[in-house]
């Protein structure tokens, strides 16, 4: 019973949350077998869209002719898996996978390929799911004078800067926001996306 539990639980496990007692060992193996996830998915696209979304992911440097788990997550949220594939005699997979209903235009969601064990083989970089108005909302403390970033940035509790334009209010850097907005199609940060924010209020007032 204890094994089906945890097992269902694997996804909260990678993102930080803890079953009790002697699953305390399990969770700081499966996280640390995330964290430590080097290899990249080669592709996916689109790479913004809705719930509901259809998205090709095709990557290469898989293990050959392995069953192979496809997920996606975000941080506080866990993962979903959404699809199942075999790799090819290269090591080669591509996979038609559709973003699930609980996806939250406030989070930062990724791919995770899984073995069937779940064990973490290969993350994408971000998928940016919109809401229904096409915005996306984030939160996080302005900050200037960001490395290779040439407009003020948003920096989530994730990690993650967003280059920030519009006007931003009152607001300077050090400020704790939630902004909302698109995502731009050319990000004035070298290597994250920006946001073109169409409100940006004191951090947690905004509603997702």
């Amino acid at each position: 019973m204890w094994a089906k539990q945890c097992r269902s639980f694997v996804a909260i496990l990678i993102f930080g949350m803890i079953c009790q007692g002697t699953a305390d060992v399990m969770a700081q193996e499966v996280q640390s077998s995330f964290h430590n996830v080097s290899r990249r998915i080669d592709s996916f696209s689109p790479g913004i869209g809705r719930a509901g979304t259809t998205v090709t992911l095709t990557t290469g440097g898989m293990p050959a002719i392995t069953p192979v788990r496809i997920g996606i997550g975000a941080t506080q949220v866990g993962f979903e898996e959404i699809g199942q594939a075999l790799t090819t005699e290269r090591g080669e997979l591509t996979i038609d996978v559709e973003i699930p209903d609980w996806a939250d235009p406030s989070f930062a969601h990724v791919f995770i390929v899984f073995d069937f064990y779940f064990a973490p083989i290969a993350l994408s970089s971000e998928f940016f799911v919109l809401g229904p108005d096409g915005n996306v909302s984030r939160e996080g403390r302005i900050m200037n004078d960001v490395p290779e970033c040439e407009a003020p940035a948003l920096l989530t509790d994730d990690g993650i800067l967003y280059a920030l334009t519009g006007d931003l209010k009152e607001f300077v850097a050090g400020d704790r926001v939630a902004v909302e907005g698109k995502i731009s199609s050319s990000s004035l940060c070298a290597r994250d996306a920006g946001i073109e924010v169409t409100e940006i209020q004191v951090g947690g007032e905004l509603s997702p």
